[in-house]
């Protein structure tokens, strides 16, 4: 009978119940946040890289606008992260004026907590300018 109205050791038990959901919630939360930084990120990027190819229509090329994006979003996503971006520039029909320049950029992203109901994805940015001079 002494069994059944001893309720020493109950919080350690609530305790481990209610801080694994807590923690998943902790950690579900820190990763769709590092997935919008990451989005933002690519967006920021490529909107530098096809800033970059308008104002340097002359000399811009593949290789330079793509470098230009990876430098945008290195700070933020890392170096290796970085190179990991998958970048199109396309000039249409050339690098002159009146003619556009779209910059397209993929980055497979992946959750950092390791959580398997979040799944990893590929986030695509677009950004499209006319050029001026």
């Amino acid at each position: 009978m002494t069994l059944l109205r001893d309720r020493r050791g109950v919080t350690a038990i609530d305790f481990a119940v209610s801080i694994s959901l807590v923690l998943m919630l902790l950690f579900t939360v820190f990763d769709l946040g590092m997935l919008y930084l990451a989005q933002q990120t690519l967006n920021y990027g490529v909107a530098a890289a096809v800033r970059y190819a308008v104002v340097n229509s002359t000399g811009a090329n593949a290789g330079n606008v793509t470098s230009s994006l990876r430098g945008a979003v290195t700070p933020l996503l890392g170096a290796a992260a970085a190179n990991q971006c998958q970048v199109t520039v396309t000039f249409t029909p050339g690098s002159s004026p009146g003619n556009s320049v779209t910059v397209v950029a993929n980055f497979a992203w992946k959750p950092l907590t390791g959580l398997e109901f979040i799944p990893a994805v590929t986030l695509t940015s677009r950004a499209t300018l006319t050029i001026q001079h």
